[in-house]
């Protein structure tokens, strides 16, 4: 096995959202994504199951995935592997998230950043050769975000728990401080 390194531009399509407003395509059925979180629905999607990155007014998190059918606004884009026999595409989904800092460190602006498309393209992925290979590395990560996914929803949990705990202690002690008062 070997590492392949191309720029973004040589393996991949940067994929543009379309511009839609909410006045006049608003719809139900599919959740309309940009630069942040969905904003309204719309009957048709143009995404699925893909990593989005955040073009204009970005943060420091400008890479998401989002699941299932959606919109893409032109806020913000995707990549798409111009050769899946070369470079899967959820291989190259999470290689992306992976780049998100790379792909911050794009953005120029003072009072927003919003991503220089042209510094994007110049971005080196690093992949293995072989599909196999991504296709066993990706599974390796969806293991990891699922056991992650566990440990969080766990942690959650016991938070809750101590937080109720430590509801009822302070309740019962002040009870006890004011009988004991009377």
């Amino acid at each position: 096995m070997k590492n392949i390194l191309k720029s973004i531009d040589q393996i991949c399509e940067v994929e543009y959202g379309t511009r839609v407003v909410q006045k006049r395509d608003a719809g139900f059925g599919f959740p309309v994504y940009g630069g942040g979180g969905a904003t309204f629905q719309m009957d048709t999607h143009n995404r699925e199951n893909r990593v989005v990155i955040s073009r204009f007014g970005i943060s420091r998190q400008c890479t998401r995935w989002v699941k299932g059918k959606f919109f893409l606004n032109d806020s913000g884009l995707t990549l798409k592997t111009k050769n899946p026999l070369e470079l899967s595409q959820e291989y190259l989904d999470y290689l992306t998230l992976a780049l998100n800092d790379e792909i911050y460190n794009t953005a120029k602006g003072t009072a927003q950043k919003n991503v220089e498309v042209p510094a994007l393209r110049q971005i080196n992925l690093q992949y293995p050769d072989d599909l196999n290979i991504q296709a066993k590395l990706v599974k390796e990560v969806l293991e990891a975000f699922t056991e992650i996914d566990h440990v969080v929803k766990n942690y959650t949990q016991s938070l809750k728990e101590a937080k109720k705990l430590y509801k009822s202690v302070l309740i019962s002690k002040l009870r006890e401080e004011h009988h004991a008062v009377e």
